[in-house]
């Protein structure tokens, strides 16, 4: 890969080894090198041998999960409730944790359902118009593929689904992590250990769903898609 001085401007090339050492670099640090002809730093990281055209798969890696300790803060429950969202629905056993999830959601302005069984809210969706769905991920036997729910949100037809913020919580999930939820089919994902601040979490994701994705529904609207 071919280097250059930001400072200069003077080309670098690189060589096995310098290309060896930045695959060995953990997410978000660095490797410096003096440039030979001004003596400025040059900062390398190992996403830059990707940028550079690296195919190696063993150099291409997710980013790091989001940091969510901002949680423990309450950073968002001042926040303004959001409104103008009808029907959830939560699919999980009944306790302590889908009593939270209903409050939560209750208290953003949601009228909140909840049940045990994924083929009763498959039926339930195919009459009424859910704009929430949340869901623990071994509600159905332990596995998220062979959910009845997970497989109809799955395949919903667009016009359908763009409408519906699907939320999928359990042990394997990081919250916020969208490159888990989009490998998912879902909107967000969430620990289960972070669901007693649900609500926060929720005041924080469907704003910014909805400030990224408005405009464009509103423009589906318009050409009538």
């Amino acid at each position: 890969m071919k280097i250059t001085c930001s400072a200069c401007g003077k080309a670098h090339s690189s060589n096995a080894k310098l290309e060896a050492s930045l695959e060995k670099l953990q997410p978000g640090q660095k490797l410096r090198l003096k440039c030979s002809q001004c003596g400025e730093a040059i900062a390398l990281a190992r996403e830059d041998l990707g940028i550079r055209g690296a195919t190696s798969a063993g150099s291409i890696h997710p980013p790091p999960p989001p940091d969510t300790s901002w949680l423990q803060e309450g950073a968002f429950e001042a926040e303004d409730v959001v409104a103008d969202i009808p029907r959830a629905i939560v699919l999980m056993k009944p306790g302590e944790t889908r009593d939270q999830i209903s409050a939560a959601l209750s208290g953003l302005g949601y009228q909140a359902e909840a049940a045990d069984d994924p083929a009763q809210i498959v039926n339930r969706m195919q009459f009424s118009n859910y704009t929430c769905v949340v869901m623990h991920a071994g509600a159905a036997n332990g596995e998220l593929a062979g959910n009845p729910l997970h497989n109809y949100m799955c395949s919903l037809e667009m016009d359908r689904r763009r409408y519906i913020f699907y939320i999928l919580f359990g042990p394997e999930f990081k919250t916020f992590y969208n490159i888990q939820a989009l490998s998912n089919s879902a909107n967000l994902v969430v620990n289960e250990s972070d669901m007693s601040y649900f609500g926060i979490i929720l005041r924080k994701a469907i704003p910014e769903y909805e400030e990224l994705f408005g405009p464009y529904m509103d423009e589906l609207k318009i050409q009538g898609k």
